[in-house]
């Protein structure tokens, strides 16, 4: 289902999703190596290039249920982030989206354009019914997004993951296709490409 997105390239105002490139691994590891970033995620921060590096690798492997594009700022030319879009079930037509920007540009609404051009994608061209977004309780500027992008809270789950021998609750955030595309930015999106 998503093995053509490996060539797919997303268009927004100010980012452009793509797949990742070898060249990136700069860029990746600028981020990825910032302990607040991987404050709330499941994985460490990189601590060399070379997990960066083997990072970029697995996300260029065919995956068929996932793809993981990079998140480019226009104007710098730049990889800020990325952004996952995972096939959770395809007899429900399920997907998931996750996200992740450089500090420098939070608070700016990149993640919100990455998520509108993903969520638009999983709707438009994958036949998506519905996507949803998981993250920990804690992590405000993520459910931020996620509301931002019209998605509603479904539920916490009570002690989804572990850190440190600590339980994290974590949100459930979800948005159907017919709920996106009475969305303002779903709205406005169509309203510019017309």
């Amino acid at each position: 289902m998503l093995a053509h997105a490996i060539t797919l390239q997303l268009l927004g105002p100010r980012v452009r999703l793509r797949p990742f490139e070898h060249g990136d691994v700069q860029a990746v590891f600028a981020y990825a190596s910032d302990p607040e970033i991987t404050r709330y995620v499941e994985w460490y921060p990189h601590r060399t290039p070379a997990d960066s590096a083997r990072y970029i690798e697995r996300c260029l492997e065919d995956h068929p249920d996932l793809q993981t594009f990079a998140v480019e700022h226009l104007i710098e030319q730049r990889v800020i982030g990325a952004i996952d879009l995972r096939i959770v079930s395809r007899l429900w037509r399920l997907g998931e989206i996750g996200y992740t920007i450089a500090r420098p540009y939070w608070g700016q609404g990149y993640n919100v354009e990455a998520g509108m051009l993903a969520i638009d994608y999983g709707f438009a061209e994958l036949g998506l019914r519905r996507i949803q977004a998981i993250c920990d309780v804690a992590n405000r500027r993520s459910y931020r997004t996620m509301e931002k992008l019209g998605m509603i809270r479904e539920m916490i789950i009570y002690r989804a993951r572990f850190e440190n021998g600590w339980p994290i609750d974590r949100y459930r955030y979800s948005i159907r296709r017919r709920e996106w595309e009475r969305h303002p930015l779903y709205q406005r999106r169509q309203e510019h490409a017309g």
